[in-house]
């Protein structure tokens, strides 16, 4: 029992700091994009999605490092890389400083990403999974709203006091040393060990074209707070915390969720994004923009917790670390073109490229996933 919790405690603290990669910057992208308005917006945005060009690199790395390194010290080194380069940006206002930070720190989350689903897989039978893969979607909602709500409160200082919220990142490393157990790589016996199946794929597809959408949310709800409601960055933080505070509600509940909907989570946590990215045209104020945050918030953390549980009964337990990243790389190019693509859906539809044209091209393409993801999913059984 007393390991089993010393895992827990280590699978929260790393989902608490994969977190930050969710909050990204979303609470000073207002902001940002004011100070360098001479960079253009779609630079600003790329700004909160760059990580993944970096987090697909580490992604792909991962597996291969856990059969030559431990789960351990390949977490400890991604916090440490995520904790320096997420506060490096505080002592510059360098735009070429800030770019580069955000390249590196995906990296960081690029191989820390596999490393909560390798430890479960290795740690619990596919009967008990379910609930730490809830408990990992639970770490990084606590983390998510930690980070907007004390980000929002820093940057209402100075924006770039903002940064400092990364320094979380050296606690959860500190954590990770202290709990977590060193284990041997993982050794193979054989090379089809290893090999990525048919589900796999399917499940990284489904990531990449769910992050294309879902990444409107982060991109854009900074900046339409700040061009439409207020420009003050502590609600900014309470609209993306209120986000956070839905993911955690359902990482919390996912056992039940999952054991309810069965083949139909991962349909229902794509039509949950679909209903959100509606919510925001049809009620206008602060109330339409809270329940988006709110049913995004739900699809992230569902979407995450039952593609993670999927990625771990497809493959060998060696190969979950390897599936795992792949389903990071394939889902990390939707979020790398995520701002190009909406922006120029946005133009090319509905004749501008505007915050709220991107939210309703979102809603429209979440939507016809959502169906599609009927036909091929439900008829696929989860276990």
């Amino acid at each position: 029992m007393y390991k089993n919790t010393k895992i827990a405690v280590s699978v929260f603290a790393i989902a608490f700091a994969f977190g930050l990669n969710i909050t990204g910057i979303s609470p000073i992208l207002g902001i940002l994009n004011e100070k360098y308005q001479q960079y253009g917006t779609s630079m600003i945005q790329l700004l909160q999605t760059l990580p993944y060009l970096m987090l697909m690199v580490g992604a792909l790395l991962a597996g291969q490092l856990t059969t030559r390194v431990s789960v351990k010290k390949i977490s400890v080194t991604g916090l440490i890389v995520i904790g320096v380069c997420g506060v490096v940006p505080f002592f510059s206002e360098s735009f070429l400083l800030l770019f580069t930070a955000r390249l590196l720190i995906g990296f960081g989350f690029g191989i820390l990403g596999p490393m909560n689903t390798a430890i479960i897989t290795e740690a619990f039978p596919p009967e008990e999974r379910a609930g730490y893969m809830g408990l990992h979607v639970v770490g990084m909602g606590v983390g998510t709203i930690v980070s907007n709500l004390l980000g929002g409160i820093l940057a209402s200082i100075a924006y770039q006091y903002f940064f400092f919220v990364y320094a979380a990142a050296f606690l959860a490393g500190l954590i990770i040393l202290l709990l977590l157990e060193e284990t041997p790589p993982a050794v193979p016996e054989k090379a089809s060990d290893m090999k990525l199946n048919k589900m796999v794929y399917m499940i990284s597809l489904a990531s990449l074209v769910h992050t294309l959408f879902i990444n409107a949310y982060g991109t854009n709800i900074g900046i339409y707070v700040q061009e439409n409601i207020t420009s003050n960055t502590t609600v900014t933080g309470m609209v993306t915390a209120v986000n956070a505070a839905f993911a955690l509600i359902v990482g919390m509940s996912f056992a039940k969720i999952s054991g309810r909907l069965k083949n139909w989570t991962l349909p229902f946590s794509i039509f949950a994004a679909a209903a959100g990215f509606g919510a925001i045209q049809v009620i206008p104020g602060i109330m339409g923009v809270y329940l988006t945050s709110a049913l995004c918030g739900v699809s992230q953390s569902c979407f995450m917790a039952i593609g993670s549980f999927l990625i771990s009964i497809s493959v060998k337990p060696e190969a979950v670390a390897k599936a795992s990243g792949m389903f990071s790389v394939i889902g990390g190019i939707g979020g790398l073109i995520a701002p190009f693509v909406l922006g120029s859906a946005a133009s090319a539809i509905l004749g501008e490229n505007t915050t709220g044209n991107q939210f309703a091209v979102s809603f429209v393409g979440m939507l016809a996933f959502a169906v599609i993801s009927i036909f091929v999913f439900t008829k696929n059984p989860e276990r």
